[in-house]
């Protein structure tokens, strides 16, 4: 009894570390004006200098997967969130004097793209080795519990993340950088005093080791992963013309509405991660299923051109998203189940990869505000069709043990 609540707990601290990228994710979008007012960069900078950092998990997040795999995920945890202090650290110092002239200013960039690039390269194998730890501490037969557990921290951490900063910039501009270099730091004195978990030995050590490029057995969830970020992240570059085209809103008002349906967005994951997932209502092929559906029903529900529809669409799109994430993760560690790292940071790579493409994409919400939906509806329609051949291939291979 005492074994399992002692892995409960530091299950809890696990999560509580993945929620941290959520909180510093969002919350420095939420920041983001305030910065631009208060440095000596404007607003495409900061978006490239952010860029720099989620790019650069590209390359570093299946190396830590791999990394993770071989010495133990508590190191990659600890190296993550010592990056992750340290990187917002010095974000608020280049940030605060790169406005005191203009003999600041370029070291004041340099220094920003130096945070970003420590960013982009430790906190990458955060989710990696949060899985693969949170795996080892429930079982490989609880596998999606864990990665649940994961999932719903980085929810938690996307949905808590406005609000702290909301309410750290009513003390300074800066304030929610230095949130994000006190939470890490308390996160990690909680990280160091968890005991690594032990792996199987003879496991890791008879099993052969996984090529660089993915194998084609990961091709379906990778490209689940791939193209479910890049509807999504694409539906959120669309948002403000989106609304503009059908109200006549100001542009605070259409800010206000955006904050609103990204809070429908993180409550509504939340809340079927939580009442779904956790509580194991469906199996892993149905809410591999269910989640496509929802999907394709949300973004078709954003062509309706009403606000009040777009509020639907966005809590039934995010109740897809919320399935499909731990649906395909699951799948996905469960076929290479003795690289549970490794598996981890080719999903990661394939999200940031879907984040990338979206960028690209997104110029054409300027030449029609439909446009995104219509490529969002696509996407989600393609990720529909690999659920199905996915689930028939997994009968057919049951049917055939049987």
């Amino acid at each position: 009894m005492s074994g399992t609540l002692n892995n409960r707990s530091q299950l809890a601290v696990i999560s509580l570390a993945a929620a941290l990228m959520g909180i510093g994710q969002n919350g420095l979008l939420v920041s983001l004006p305030f910065l631009v007012e208060q440095s000596a960069f404007d607003l495409p900078t900061w978006s490239i200098l952010i860029a720099v950092g989620s790019f650069l998990f590209l390359p570093s997040a299946p190396f830590w997967g791999r990394y993770s795999d071989k010495f133990g995920p508590k190191k990659v945890v600890v190296q993550a969130l010592v990056g992750m202090a340290f990187s917002f650290a010095l974000l608020c110092l280049f940030a605060m004097y790169s406005a005191k002239g203009a003999q600041w200013t370029l070291i004041g960039l340099l220094g920003l793209v130096v945070a970003r690039v420590v960013y982009g390269c430790t906190v990458s194998g955060m989710v990696p080795a949060s899985q693969h730890w949170a795996i080892l501490l429930c079982g490989e037969q609880h596998r999606l519990q864990a990665i649940t557990a994961v999932s719903i921290g980085l929810s938690s951490g996307r949905l808590l993340g406005p609000l702290l900063s909301i309410v750290a910039l009513k003390l300074s501009p800066f304030a929610p950088l230095v949130v994000m270099i006190v939470l890490p730091s308390i996160a990690l004195i909680a990280a160091l005093f968890l005991p690594a978990p032990k792996p199987n030995r003879e496991q890791s050590q008879n099993k052969a080791p996984l090529p660089w490029l993915p194998q084609k057995e990961l091709s379906p969830f990778l490209l689940t992963g791939l193209l479910l970020c890049a509807s999504i992240s694409l539906l959120q570059y669309s948002f403000s013309p989106l609304i503009s085209s059908i109200t006549h809103w100001s542009t605070a008002e259409i800010s206000d509405a955006i904050g609103v349906l990204l809070t429908i967005s993180a409550a509504c994951t939340f809340a079927a991660q939580i009442v779904v997932v956790k509580n194991k209502k469906m199996t892993t092929q149905a809410m591999y299923r269910f989640g496509a559906i929802s999907l394709v029903i949300g973004f078709g529900l954003f062509l309706i051109p009403s606000i009040w529809a777009f509020g639907v669409a966005m809590a039934i799109a995010a109740i897809g998203a919320a399935l499909l994430v731990p649906a395909y993760t699951s799948s996905a560690t469960e076929t290479q189940s003795g690289s549970p790292g490794a598996v981890a940071g080719y999903i990661s790579m394939s999200h940031t990869i879907g984040y990338g493409l979206a960028s690209l994409l997104a110029f054409c919400a300027t030449i029609d505000s439909r446009y995104p939906v219509y490529l969002c509806l696509l996407f989600s329609v393609l990720i529909f069709v690999t659920a199905l051949s996915n689930c028939r291939q997994k009968k057919a291979q049951v049917l055939e043990q049987s």
